[in-house]
């Protein structure tokens, strides 16, 4: 828990005043409501992703765009879009990431670019209790101390007024000519206020609703009024010290050589077999099935690769008296070239069983994560070539990770595996079975134009089908 700031901690972004903080909430609550509640999840999370990236930018008047809030911005604006046409697990949590990404960095301006900003902010909701904590002492301070007539309450009400007043009447105005000039404007903003009055008009409460108001306003505080920057780095955020040494750097550089000599000699050994039953042959032997050849094959050579990667990345965090020597270097860069070949013989394995049986959204995942896999070896190699350090790494697969979740979200997963099926069913002069039921499950469904944005599953109450 918060409790009191300690002295140590740093300025963060300058944020606006305590009332506009109270809005804020209150403006989150009721757009997560009109959003979210009673509706079925698609445009609906993209839209108020959106809202709530507006409501968080509003309150932090002093934040200076870089062109890294800029690209994640553009991302989120994409995944929100995404979300009306196809939402999907690796959507949301896209769309989650972005936005405490943009929380962090719009904040924590004053401590370094990326983790130190992106986790901060996830501690800052860990430490919710604290946060709420604070604004009721808040709260109940101003409330005391309050006098309406001496504080300039009624000036800074004027003030808004003046402020505001001015460009919604010349909104208004030039939204009547469009009403008349533009149909489609037109019948866009009638929906709109159908749609928002009967909204207000179901605004019934009850203790379900009541309970959805407490968490979306709960969680909002900390995104909205995060916890103070901290003058020092966190434990998380300092530099991953490097594996002690005991024994002599000589020592220690021979025992890591001999490791990885011995460790090429055995993955060469296995990558050979595979070049001469499988690359060249492409075929089994005779007493080997597919379902074992792959299932227990696949699991075995991905877990000898993570361990692999886990071993490069430890033993090349010692220090440079060790890491750096080029011979150690050159064999870690062979042992990653002897790893990259290994998940090409996993990639052709999964690709006989496919030969041999059908696609599923399952194995396609598998895919993916071997791409994953094999970025990472990549990032590796330029972790023992160029010496980086070990957060570089951890950082850069961390980003890796993103955006493989990024990228699936836009892809038509189930039609590309139902079309797959079926071209194989069709190169294979329809000799093999091939699954009806799971193949027309899989295939997305495209609605026509004209019913494009009267699909049910894009709003769930009925006022607000004729909206979206």
């Amino acid at each position: 828990m918060e409790g009191a700031e300690t002295s140590r901690e740093l300025t963060s972004e300058p944020a606006r005043g305590f009332e506009f903080l109270l809005i804020a909430i209150v403006a989150m609550t009721a757009w997560a409501d009109f959003c979210l509640w009673r509706d079925k999840p698609r445009l609906s999370v993209g839209l108020f992703a959106i809202g709530a990236i507006g409501i968080i930018l509003a309150s932090r008047p002093g934040i200076r765009w870089t062109r890294r809030l800029i690209w994640m911005a553009a991302l989120l604006c994409a995944a929100a879009v995404e979300s009306a046409i196809a939402l999907c697990f690796s959507n949301v949590l896209v769309l989650l990431a972005l936005t405490l990404a943009l929380a962090g960095e719009t904040f924590y301006q004053s401590l370094r670019g990326g983790w130190n900003r992106w986790s901060e902010i996830v501690w800052s909701i860990l430490k919710i209790s604290g946060r709420w904590l604070w604004l009721l002492r808040e709260i109940k301070e101003r409330t005391q101390n309050a006098h309406p007539s001496s504080d300039g309450y009624l000036e800074k009400i004027l003030r808004t007024v003046w402020i505001v007043v001015p460009g919604l009447l010349v909104t208004l105005f030039f939204a009547a000519i469009f009403w008349n000039g533009n149909a489609l404007f037109a019948k866009f903003a009638a929906t709109w206020s159908v749609s928002v009055t009967d909204w207000l008009l179901a605004l019934h409460i009850s203790a379900p609703r009541c309970v959805f108001w407490t968490f979306v306003a709960g969680m909002s505080l900390p995104l909205l009024r995060p916890s103070s920057a901290p003058g020092e780095d966190r434990i998380w955020t300092k530099e991953i010290p490097l594996i002690p040494e005991l024994t002599t750097a000589g020592t220690a550089r021979m025992q890591a050589a001999v490791t990885l000599g011995l460790l090429n000699a055995l993955f060469c050994c296995v990558n050979t077999i595979d070049v001469v039953y499988l690359w060249a042959r492409q075929k089994l032997p005779p007493d080997v099935s597919y379902s074992a050849f792959v299932h227990r094959g696949v699991e075995s050579l991905i877990m000898a690769t993570l361990f692999s990667a886990v071993l490069l990345a430890g033993m090349f965090h010692q220090s440079k008296a060790i890491s750096g020597w080029l011979p150690l270097r050159l064999l870690g860069l062979l042992w990653i070239g002897q790893n990259l070949m290994l998940l090409a013989g996993v990639f052709l394995r999964v690709k006989l069983y496919l030969d041999a049986f059908d696609l599923t959204v399952t194995r396609l995942s598998l895919a993916f994560f071997l791409v994953l896999v094999a970025v990472g070896f990549v990032l590796l190699s330029i972790h023992v070539a160029r010496q980086r350090t070990l957060g570089w790494l951890l950082h850069a697969n961390m980003l890796a990770s993103f955006f493989l979740f990024y990228a699936v979200q836009f892809l038509d997963t189930q039609g590309f595996v139902a079309r797959y099926n079926v071209r194989l069913w069709q190169n294979a002069h329809r000799t093999r079975a091939l699954d009806i039921s799971y193949s027309s499950n899989s295939v997305r469904r495209p609605s026509s134009p004209s019913k494009k944005w009267q699909n049910p599953g894009l709003a769930g109450m009925r006022s607000r089908q004729r909206l979206f």
